[in-house]
């Protein structure tokens, strides 16, 4: 019994060597950060709509569309 447990861990230690010979390199996780930018905008969007401006035209050919009959 002692043998086949001695046997399983050489050829667990093998296995692991050989696993860390090949994994890739990573440095990289040294230079990473939490977020990858400063974060959400604080101030207005100047791309943003103006307000209400799909309850203009930009709203009515969806709300005709779905009134009529398929």
């Amino acid at each position: 019994m002692k043998d086949k447990q001695n046997k399983q861990a050489e050829i667990a230690k093998e296995a692991l060597r050989l696993v860390q010979e090949q994994a890739p390199d990573q440095s990289y996780l040294e230079h990473q950060s939490d977020t990858p930018d400063p974060g959400a905008i604080t101030g207005p969007n100047p791309a943003a709509p103006t307000s209400g401006a799909l309850d203009a035209e930009g709203h009515r050919p969806v709300l005709e569309r779905s009134r009529k009959v398929r």
